[in-house]
């Protein structure tokens, strides 16, 4: 494992230590940036993934678009495709996820170019009026999980560098790019 790849576990150990430190009558969230692409500039915050604790035990995700992307955004431009990693001995499957949009679905094991494989992917179809920004999912029926029980690096060949997420943005100006972080 990379440099990077160690200091991003290492972060996110401290911050699950810190998340559980801390006192169960607040509701807990947590962010974090997806800066990599494969087609546009690294080391800029370009999504913002925050996962909260939502109702009867649910941990509720929003996706969004950073300014960034919105300086870039075309027409029919929003997220067509994400995707996360839950830690060792959580056993979430696509069939977890719940209160994805119209149109999209979401499935076991699935790769991101360039940024590797990952537990669950998340699928529009593919057609403009399916993008989303933001876009908002819950994750349900999973026992004794956490926020951070979704804060996991991907695996197998991530020519891009692992990542916790990894999403694919299409309606730029010039094209769809995949970003991970």
């Amino acid at each position: 494992i990379g440099v990077i790849a160690m200091a991003k576990r290492y972060f996110a150990s401290a911050l699950l230590i810190s998340l559980f430190s801390a006192t169960t009558s607040h509701a807990a969230s947590v962010s974090f940036y997806l800066d990599q692409s494969n087609h546009l500039a690294d080391g800029v915050n370009y999504l913002q993934v925050t996962i909260a604790d939502g109702a009867d035990g649910a941990g509720d995700f929003t996706v969004t678009a950073l300014q960034p992307l919105l300086d870039m955004a075309g027409k029919n431009f929003g997220i067509q495709r994400f995707a996360f990693n839950s830690v060792g001995g959580t056993a979430t499957e696509a069939r977890d996820v719940t209160a994805l949009p119209d149109g999209w679905r979401a499935r076991n094991d699935g790769r991101m170019a360039g940024f590797g494989r990952y537990d669950v992917t998340l699928n529009g179809r593919g057609k403009p009026d399916s993008r989303q920004d933001p876009l908002t999912f819950s994750i349900t029926g999973v026992s004794l999980d956490t926020i951070l029980s979704y804060v996991d690096l991907s695996t197998g060949s991530t020519p891009e560098g692992d990542s916790f997420f990894s999403a694919q943005v299409a309606g730029f100006k010039n094209g769809s790019a995949y970003f991970g972080g």
